[in-house]
């Protein structure tokens, strides 16, 4: 439990001694009569723990708090279990060699203090307060963190920042974003087809596939869009493809689509099942309408 606060994990071991007892849901006030700290205070830290993973909640008369499956582990395996790898800071649009070795979050429910402390390793001459900066997501709880510079301290190589948004990235299958059936290309079909086809079916792209029905493309708005631009109104669908198709099975998680379409640069990826063959596309859209708030990871 190395990455928590000296306070998150005072109470987290409490929470999850009383249920280990209890058997069931735990209010705040029990956590704070056992600590001996203001309920509001462990409320809010219980909040924060519960943003990262490791508590969950049940509203109600008889709901309260209990640990998670996350939290057992942090518990029984602290040096194994780390919630934060190293991760690289951006600043702004533009990411930095500054590795995030660990996040302290602090006051996470409270509006005017807002604000999570960085470990970090690197040149801080490089930013400067006022800065705005990203981390994230993380590997273990799946956060990103946007954010204002508040402080810098280069000796103790620490960033205090002022959080904009913190978004928790849940796990869901790729599959389950799909948000239109597949519709597909040939390769010997005309560019005035195939814009009719994406007007017809509000669509921006489609994969391109041939008689023996493998994927031999991909085309996309922008590809028809130079075609005619470049006067070629005649031309095929094969003229202006892209080969090189970017695709993920259909049972990998949302965040490994995220990750695909910052690498390559990609607003659409072809999903596959395990015959790869193609099921459809998931597209930005489809990840932003599933998860609020996700439009700043795009800003890279």
């Amino acid at each position: 439990m190395q990455n928590l606060s000296p306070t998150q994990r005072e109470i987290l071991l409490a929470l999850t001694d009383l249920y280990n007892r209890q058997k069931r849901m735990i209010k705040s006030k029990e956590v704070a009569d056992i600590i001996g700290k203001d309920e509001g205070t462990v409320r809010n830290i219980i909040l924060s723990l519960k943003v990262l993973g490791l508590v969950e909640s049940k509203p109600g008369p008889n709901g309260g708090y209990m640990p998670t499956l996350k939290a057992y582990e942090i518990i029984n395996n602290p040096t194994l279990t780390p919630i934060l790898d190293k991760l690289n800071l951006y600043k702004g649009m533009i990411e930095t060699d500054i590795k995030v070795e660990n996040i302290e979050i602090i006051d996470i429910t409270n509006p005017t203090a807002n604000r999570v402390l960085l470990k970090v390793e690197g040149d801080l001459r490089k930013l400067k307060v006022g800065d705005p900066v990203r981390l994230g997501p993380t590997p273990y709880s799946r956060l990103v963190i946007e954010g204002l510079i508040l402080h810098l301290d280069e000796n103790s190589k620490e960033v205090v920042v002022d959080v904009k948004r913190m978004i928790s990235i849940p796990k869901e299958k790729v599959r389950n974003l799909i948000s239109k059936r597949l519709i597909a290309l040939k390769p010997e079909t005309s560019l005035r087809e195939a814009s009719m086809i994406f007007y017809k079916e509000a669509i921006r792209g489609a994969p391109v596939i041939n008689q023996e029905e493998k994927v031999v493309g991909i085309l996309t708005t922008a590809d028809i869009i130079k075609a005619f631009f470049e006067g070629n109104y005649d031309a095929k669908v094969s003229d202006y493809m892209k080969t090189n198709v970017i695709s993920i099975n259909e049972n990998e998680d949302v965040l490994d689509a995220i990750r695909k379409m910052i690498i390559y640069n990609v607003g659409r990826l072809l999903v596959i099942d395990s015959n790869s063959k193609a099921v459809g596309i998931v597209t930005r859209t489809d990840i932003l309408r599933s998860i609020a708030g996700l439009e700043g990871l795009w800003t890279v």
